[in-house]
């Protein structure tokens, strides 16, 4: 499957795949896999109390697995009118509030280094650019271009299938954020080259892009120290948030994150808060009610 699909992509797959084949406790080959235990499978995440959103991802890895294997047990009960499979649901978008962000500052601060350095960059960059993991971990000094406020994402999701590289803004606000970066970034290569934005030296003394792993821990690490919970994409979602709520149009917010269509933008990223809806319910019900007679 590497040809069609990221390495990224493939991990996730095979990390869901593996939780799949524990709960399905059977030795029957993927070909035969059938209704039975498809049955079996939904019954245990139910009694886990597994979301609903979950299942529906596991289950489509799962489709894919078998009908590789030449199976289309679930693809079959799809189209069963009177089967219902657990499918996504719409969830509140996560965004981090300022007391929050604060809170992962101050911890950035704590962590010493040239992690601290490397967190403390995340921390502010991330909110103001609405850079993907993955984008900003394999970005390239010659990626950025500060005259026009702007850097290149050379490796943006759906690389090498249906996305091109493609420009993601630098606000001013988090100009003196990078250029402390740039110079502790001077510090810590001292004298060496590298054309990773967020270089890392290896044991051996190569120094190269930060690997995936490592960053999933410094991630884990602000976590701890904040208190926070938050995933790296909980930044991306709060860039689109806090310029909807600063009155940017949903088109630039959707052109900023480089969405095919602000359909996506408005689903996942930019939703109205939840607690802005219920203050307006609450100002409509404390105004009287005009009857015309």
């Amino acid at each position: 499957m590497r040809p069609y699909l990221s390495d990224g992509t493939l991990v996730r797959k095979a990390r869901n795949l593996r939780t799949i084949a524990r709960d399905l406790k059977t030795s029957v080959a993927p070909s035969k896999v059938g209704d039975a235990e498809i049955e079996r499978l939904l019954l245990a995440w139910r009694s886990r109390g597994l979301d609903a959103a979950t299942q529906a991802k596991y289950l489509v890895d799962l489709d894919g697995f078998l009908a590789w294997n030449g199976n289309a047990a679930i693809t079959n009960l799809r189209k069963n009118k009177h089967v219902r499979l657990p499918r996504p649901v719409s969830k509140p978008v996560r965004v981090l509030d300022d007391a929050e962000m604060e809170r992962l500052r101050l911890a950035a601060e704590s962590i010493e280094g040239w992690s601290g350095d490397v967190a403390r960059f995340l921390v502010a960059f991330l909110p103001a650019t609405g850079l993907r993991r993955k984008e900003i971990r394999l970005a390239k000094l010659k990626d950025l271009d500060l005259k026009k406020g702007r850097i290149l994402v050379a490796h943006p999701k759906g690389e090498g299938s249906w996305a091109a590289p493609d420009y993601g803004p630098v606000p001013a606000f988090v100009r003196p954020a990078l250029e402390d970066f740039l110079e502790a970034r001077r510090a810590y290569l001292d004298g060496a080259d590298s054309e990773w934005l967020v270089p890392y030296r290896r044991v051996s003394g190569e120094i190269g892009s930060w690997s995936d792993p490592i960053f999933g821990w410094l991630k884990s690490e602000l976590a701890r120290r904040s208190g926070v919970v938050f995933s790296l994409k909980t930044f991306r979602a709060t860039f689109a948030q806090n310029a909807k709520d600063r009155g940017a149009p949903i088109e630039a917010v959707s052109r900023a994150l480089r969405h095919a269509s602000t359909h996506t933008t408005e689903s996942y990223y930019a939703r109205i808060r939840g607690d802005d809806a219920f203050r307006e319910i609450e100002r409509a019900f404390a105004r009287p009610l005009l009857r015309v007679e």
